[in-house]
């Protein structure tokens, strides 16, 4: 692995929530100073591809990054866009019941309201 590579994979193992390309090259840039956008860009994909991180898309089109590559469901802030990890369970097994099509992956999104943006509302 190259070092820009694990500088970019360092970023997101020590974040502690979901990044966007933008954040993941200005920290990048301070663990390697000559660290440019389109690196991290190329290494974001590189990464994905060995299944070392995972690239959440969302309906807005920004594209968010996980150290988590493991199946797993978001929430998204409708008022902050804070992203949050969900464990429902095994949802492939349930989708597989309710179709005869193969169910190869999925990506799934459900939009909340986060619990600070909840408690600034009850405050309001």
């Amino acid at each position: 692995m190259t070092v820009k590579r694990a500088a970019v994979l360092q970023v997101l193992r020590d974040s502690q929530g979901h990044l966007q390309p933008d954040e993941i090259y200005r920290r990048a840039k301070e663990l390697y100073p000559g660290m440019v956008l389109a690196t991290v860009y190329n290494n974001l994909h590189a990464l994905c591809e060995a299944g070392l991180i995972r690239r959440i898309r969302t309906a807005d089109g920004a594209d968010y990054y996980d150290k988590t590559p493991t199946p797993h469901e978001h929430a998204v802030c409708t008022e902050c866009g804070m992203m949050l990890d969900l464990e429902l369970g095994d949802l492939h097994t349930a989708f597989s019941k309710k179709t005869d099509l193969p169910i190869l992956s999925y990506d799934l999104i459900v939009h909340t309201v986060c619990p600070d943006c909840k408690a600034k509302q009850k405050q309001a």
